[in-house]
């Protein structure tokens, strides 16, 4: 039975009796392979990173009160690259950052990304085998609100090694041969499927370019066009979610019964992973009647906050000066009517004395600002 698809750009999911699901994609946390920053340059990047994080997730939760929360791969930056010591320190803060505040009613879905095991036939075996033992199934099938939803592990499917792929393609067969599927289908995959060049990607895209095609050093933009056909027409899905892009997309795929499923690709929840703006979505379904309903959701826009606070900082500078230059008491702490009862002064050059006012004048502000700031910061890090 199809579902009805619904999908909201703005505003509320108003959908009664349903399954609140979240879709997180890359959350990639930075490390030394982010920007081949080292010392106290990756310490302050890591720190910047990780509080903006903590807190999105610790709202996002408080706010959305998800029954499910699926996050598509990428937990770190150069997770299969580390050894199992470094691997377990990053693992244990990445659990941190995405501590589950309520365990008893919400479920999290942990997907593999290639910046954890690789993809294809470069997945790294040692990789998988520990993100398999510390973090779960990389092939996951869950039953939620009438619907089904299939975590297909597309990076290990790619490969030609049958040890490696066993896994993913038992699973895609076995829902192939669901002559009658009991459910309407989700699909979510890590990498996007593939599409013909220069798609477009919709209005919700913030960059103006496509989902490139490339290939690299344990990545690939796009899943190659057989497992893309191999996939689609054996799950038949109904919607699909992938990631790895970093930007949102959404475009339609043909099966082969000629009905049509989109797929929708979610930005990245860190705000330092190439596009401006970090995003997230949420997923409602509903049993009876069968219905689906999608919201993209953004976050702040972190570099533009720091921007501002620049530029304040900058103006309360230049506020201050324009007092000081002045020379007058008045300028700075005197009411506005005694100010016009002044008679004229004939300005004088700045001096010692001015950039003495100008320092005490910012002390005064800072003695505000940044107690405030690094308390809001030891909140998000402590709560």
């Amino acid at each position: 039975m199809p579902t009805a698809i619904i999908v909201i750009e703005s505003g509320v999911i108003q959908l009664s009796h349903t399954a609140k699901n979240t879709i997180i994609a890359d959350p990639q946390i930075v490390d030394h392979h982010s920007y081949g920053q080292t010392g106290l340059a990756l310490r302050l990047t890591e720190f910047f990173t990780d509080i903006y994080v903590r807190k999105s997730y610790m709202i996002l939760q408080q706010l959305q009160g998800p029954d499910h929360v699926v996050i598509l791969g990428d937990l770190m930056d150069g997770g299969r690259e580390w050894d199992d010591i470094q691997w377990l320190d990053e693992l244990h803060r990445f659990q941190t950052l995405f501590r589950n505040r309520d365990p008893r009613n919400r479920r999290v879905h942990i997907m593999a990304g290639n910046h954890d095991i690789g993809i294809g036939n470069t997945v790294v075996d040692a990789a998988l085998a520990r993100f398999r033992l510390h973090v779960g199934a990389t092939n996951q099938l869950l039953d939620v609100a009438g619907h089904r939803l299939v975590l297909l592990d597309t990076l290990t499917l790619e490969s030609d090694s049958a040890h490696v792929n066993a896994s993913s393609r038992a699973l895609v067969e076995r829902l192939r041969g669901e002559r009658e599927p009991r459910a309407p289908r989700v699909l979510f995959s890590h990498v996007p499927l593939r599409r013909p060049p220069h798609t477009d990607c919709g209005p919700l895209r913030q960059s103006p370019e496509p989902v490139p095609d490339r290939r690299g050093y344990q990545f690939r933009d796009q899943l190659q066009a057989n497992t893309t056909a191999y996939v689609l027409n054996a799950i038949m899905p109904q919607v699909v979610f992938s990631g790895d892009d970093h930007d949102t997309c959404t475009v339609a795929h043909t099966l082969s019964n000629g009905r049509s499923a989109v797929e929708h690709t979610i930005g990245a929840f860190g705000w330092a992973s190439g596009v401006p703006i970090a995003s997230y979505a949420l997923l409602a379904l509903q049993a009876d009647p069968l219905e689906l309903a999608l919201q993209h959701c953004f976050l702040p826009y972190q570099l533009g906050i720091y921007k501002c606070y620049a530029a304040a900082f900058v103006c309360s500078l230049l506020v201050a000066a324009a007092c000081c230059r002045r020379r007058s008491e008045d300028c700075c702490g005197a009411e506005p009517g005694l100010i016009a009862a002044l008679p004229p002064r004939k300005p004088q050059a700045a001096g010692p004395h001015c950039i003495k006012r100008v320092a005490l004048v910012m002390r005064d502000v800072a003695a505000v600002a940044v107690p405030t700031y690094i308390a809001c910061i030891l909140y998000f890090y402590i709560v």
